[in-house]
Parts: C-alpha cells; structure tokens; sequence
C-alpha cells in the first residue's frame, strides 16, 4: 500500500491540487477555488472577484485571537486575519460505516492494472467543509485524490454497506465528473472534526481563507495537519 505523509496527504486532500499539492514542497501554499479544481500554486495568488477562497498550507510561526503567521517554503511567511468565532479541526479515526450516501469525502487511490482505482484511504469532510478540493488531480507517485459526494447508488455492494468482506465499490460524485472506487476491506478511514485543540506555533495547519478586496486574507476555519 502506498504511503503518504500525513501533513501533505491533509493538504491534498483539503486543496485537491496534485489533491494536487502533494506535488508541491512541503509547507507550500495553495491556492484553490471551490468547486473548481484548483491550479497548483507555490504564491497565493489573486482570485477572481466571484471566487475569493485561498488555501494557505504552511507552519505557524505566531498566532494570537486575531490573526495566523503562516510559514511557508515557496511563498515566504503569510498573515491571515482570524475571524471570530473561528473553528479549528482536527483528524479522527473513523470508519466506512459513517461513509453514508451523498457524505462528502476525499479518496486516495491508486490505478490498478485493470485501469481501475483502487482506494488507500478514505477522509471524512464535515458539512461545514462540503465542497473543499472538489474534484480529481494526481498526486506525486502516482496516486490519485479525489474529493467529493459518495454514491452508493451507483456502487456495487453486496450488503448494502460501504464495505463487506470481499470489498466493494462506490462513486466519488465532483463537479463535472465521477471516479469509480474500489475499496477493499480494512480501508483506513478518517475523520476530520471540529476540536478544541487551541494553534500553536509549529502546527502544520491548512487555512481556509478569504481573499478581502484589498489583498488581505481572512479565515474562521483552520485545519491542523500535524507537528
């Protein structure tokens, strides 16, 4: 089974952008527009007056009530405005029973030599972050992330279930589109859920920005992607 870095698979899975940005350094910053797939970025870079969400992927350098200094390889360190209240999440063990019908998720997978996609692992969005990363990029290795709504109507499941003994299949509904998924049992399943967990310098943290009209990022939700 292929192995990813946590810190990048979290930020794949949240940007979609080689779901994408496991291609990029580590600590980069992504921009990205959703439902859009995104277009892998090593700036942030400004977005169109209709779509104003950014990712900024990095370390904390500094945090307060009020704002994130994000540190990042390509882009050099970023200040992010934090609005009240804000909501920090956080990753969760988790498993496919919870992966219900239209749950938004992301899937890592891998291409089998049939063409089929084979899933590694399976995340868990919240409503709150439905539509994150929507769509289907590669990743370094070879891997592929896809990111949006489970169809298990248009599965094959021999239960009824996410997964059974011998494994079933599911469809990743994006915008656009649609990716086959075979998920063998065991798949490794997550969560990513609202917590309590205060930021602190040296997380690695994915941020959901706002671009303001005048350049200036904001954002009341952050991600944590490890130490």
């Amino acid at each position: 089974m292929l192995r990813i870095d946590p810190t990048l698979r979290m930020a794949a899975i949240l940007a979609t952008v080689a779901l994408g940005a496991c291609s990029q350094p580590k600590n980069a910053v992504v921009d990205t527009t959703a439902p859009q797939p995104a277009v892998p970025s090593t700036a942030a870079a400004p977005a169109s007056a209709a779509d104003t969400m950014t990712m900024v992927r990095g370390t904390i350098t500094s945090v307060s009530a009020n704002q994130v200094v994000v540190s990042t390889d390509s882009g050099g360190p970023m200040t992010v405005a934090l609005r009240a209240p804000v909501t920090v999440f956080d990753r969760a063990a988790s498993s496919l029973a919870n992966v219900k019908d239209n749950t938004f998720i992301g899937v890592t997978t891998v291409k089998q030599p049939d063409g089929t996609e084979r899933a590694t692992e399976i995340h868990i969005f919240p409503e709150a972050l439905r539509g994150l990363g929507e769509g289907s990029r590669m990743m370094a290795g070879g891997s592929q992330m896809t990111n949006g709504a489970a169809n298990q109507s248009a599965s094959r499941m021999s239960n009824g279930s996410v997964a059974n003994s011998t494994g079933s299949t599911m469809a990743v509904q994006y915008a656009g589109g649609s990716t086959s998924v075979t998920i063998p049992p065991n798949t490794p399943v997550t969560e990513i859920k609202a917590t309590s967990k205060a930021l602190a310098a040296g997380d690695k943290v994915v941020v959901v920005a706002t671009r303001n009209a005048d350049g200036s990022l904001s954002s009341n939700r952050v991600m944590i992607a490890g130490k």
